[in-house]
């Protein structure tokens, strides 16, 4: 079948990524062609992230989160999705800076899983149920480093060990099935990091786990990352999660990043009002106690995907909507040199 993914219509130059720079988004363009209609799951996303650096990418489910991570990965060849603009530049592990849209597929295929690997929502699905954990562990050993099945399992072995599974010389000859999800979840990991790739994407990897599991899994990414000088993108939609885990997060909406900056600013002080309404949505420590101190649910829906409003698209759901947000559709504007926001209203809000 050929690749849905077709090379983009702007193809930024590969010089063009700063040195230290390992993926470069300039104005992606994700669109599925349905029989109801185009639905422009990712539209217009510029971001970038550097060496051993992690940003998050944070919103409600619909937002583009996970498509970003697809169409990087280009795994959506099976899908009615076409890349329609923009680029995604990758520097590899010699300083070489491509252009993944534009690569031919079988040139794809060797960097995926080597230089570029995927943690999967959910792990139970992801696994194959017919080959033991060590198989497909060893699986991109053999096929990316050239190493016999005997290396390769010893290798696995290794990493088992590193991703903290407990009698690892058992579990490795165990199938899916047998495993916990936080087991399964580690499994994942393995495999993503066999042939230790200079990219990561996490894509919602602590969702079906309890909070004990959770942070357990964090604290293992984190210092894989660190001991593996890995660049990571977690995709999430708990804003908890990104101050324990990510440099810099990027704030999407209905395909848009409406936010995007350091961590510590953007979580200490949101501009964008959806940011800080999903600011709202976490449990604090005094919930409950005292007067105001309650969840705020987000009002609404997001808009319909097919026909998005050519406006402010929060608009509707925003507390400090007024009547020109429903009429121009904000840019991202510089708050300063590192931190963007999509608000017409943003100066006002950062009072």
């Amino acid at each position: 079948m050929r690749s849905s993914v077709m090379p983009s219509a702007e193809v930024a130059p590969a010089g063009a990524v700063p040195v230290g720079t390992v993926l470069a988004i300039r104005d992606l363009k994700t669109h599925f062609f349905t029989d109801a209609g185009v639905v422009k799951a990712v539209n217009g996303v510029t971001l970038q992230v550097r060496e051993g650096e992690t940003l998050a990418i944070v919103g409600e489910s619909g937002s583009g989160k996970s498509v970003t991570g697809l169409t990087v990965m280009r795994l959506l060849a099976r899908t009615s999705a076409r890349v329609t603009g923009g680029s995604v530049t990758f520097r590899g592990r010699e300083g070489e800076a491509v252009d993944l849209l534009a690569l031919p597929e079988p040139d794809m295929q060797r960097l995926r899983g080597r230089d570029i690997a995927m943690i999967f929502q959910d792990p139970m699905s992801s696994l194959n149920p017919m080959f033991t954990v060590g198989e497909q562990i060893a699986e991109p050993i053999r096929i990316h480093k050239g190493h016999d099945r005997r290396t390769a399992r010893k290798e696995a072995l290794a990493l088992l060990k590193e991703v903290g599974i407990s009698d690892p010389e058992r579990r490795i000859d165990a199938y899916p099935h047998q495993l916990s999800g936080g087991m399964r979840q580690r499994i994942m990991i393995a495999v993503a990091l066999a042939c230790e790739p200079r990219l990561l994407i996490a894509d919602e990897p602590t969702t079906a786990l309890d909070v004990t599991i959770q942070a357990q899994i964090i604290a293992l990414l984190k210092r894989l990352q660190e001991r593996h000088r890995m660049a990571m993108i977690f995709v999430t939609h708990d804003l908890k999660l990104v101050g324990e885990i990510a440099d810099r997060v990027a704030v999407m909406y209905a395909s848009q990043v409406v936010e995007e900056g350091p961590v510590e600013d953007v979580l200490a002080r949101p501009r964008h009002p959806y940011t800080k309404a999903l600011m709202d949505c976490i449990p604090r420590r005094d919930y409950g106690v005292a007067e105001g101190t309650g969840l705020k649910p987000i009002p609404g829906l997001l808009p319909n995907p097919l026909s998005p409003p050519d406006a402010c698209r929060f608009h509707e759901r925003c507390a400090f909507a007024e009547p020109r947000c429903a009429e121009i559709e904000p840019v991202l504007e510089a708050v300063d040199p590192s931190h963007d926001v999509r608000c017409l209203r943003w100066r006002e809000i950062a009072l």
